[in-house]
């Protein structure tokens, strides 16, 4: 399951997106605008569209399963779903054409989008709100003595080096920032 951010630039008939009212409106729009995608662009199967509350992501293709996902959070246009829609579609039409080097954002992806009428752009400038840190978790370099920080605790049972000096990490300290 390949996840991908989007963005490109719009050809909607329609004129300027305007924001949709109300979010119900939204799914049956999407329909048609995939229906319509469909049917100029087959690519051997209609996608299952799926709407998640995807806070940074605007929409994901899964490859093998033959879906989309949209956000319920970021597409909140016209503009946004025909622009997020389309970079998904042609995330399909890359892998059901090239397979396996259909993969990500690729040669075949831009392709893909360029038949599209898109511009091959792969991520999105929608505004996102992004959840705050929880905790720090730092680690000390046995060999050079250097302080790495993170966000979150490195999984156990494996080792880990500095990448500058290929030292040995050891787990200093795990910090609570919120209440």
């Amino acid at each position: 399951m390949q996840s991908h951010r989007t963005a490109t630039q719009s050809h909607c008939k329609a004129g300027p997106a305007s924001k949709i009212g109300a979010m119900t409106d939204l799914p049956a729009l999407a329909e048609r605008l995939l229906t319509d995608l469909c049917e100029r662009h087959p690519i051997g199967i209609v996608p299952r569209l799926v709407w998640k509350r995807l806070r940074v992501t605007a929409g994901l293709a899964y490859y093998r399963q033959g879906a989309i996902a949209l956000s319920s959070i970021l597409i909140d246009s016209l503009e946004r779903l025909e622009t997020t829609l389309r970079h998904e579609y042609a995330h399909l039409m890359a892998y059901r054409r090239a397979g396996r080097r259909g993969f990500g954002h690729g040669e075949a992806w831009r392709a893909a989008m360029r038949e599209l009428g898109e511009e091959p752009k792969v991520r999105h400038a929608y505004e996102v709100v992004r959840n705050n840190a929880r905790q720090e978790v730092a680690y000390d370099c046995q060999r050079c003595g250097a302080i790495l920080t993170r966000r979150r605790i490195l999984p156990k049972r494996r080792k880990y080096v500095h990448a500058a000096c290929g030292g040995a990490l050891r787990l200093r300290h795990v910090r609570r920032l919120t209440d």
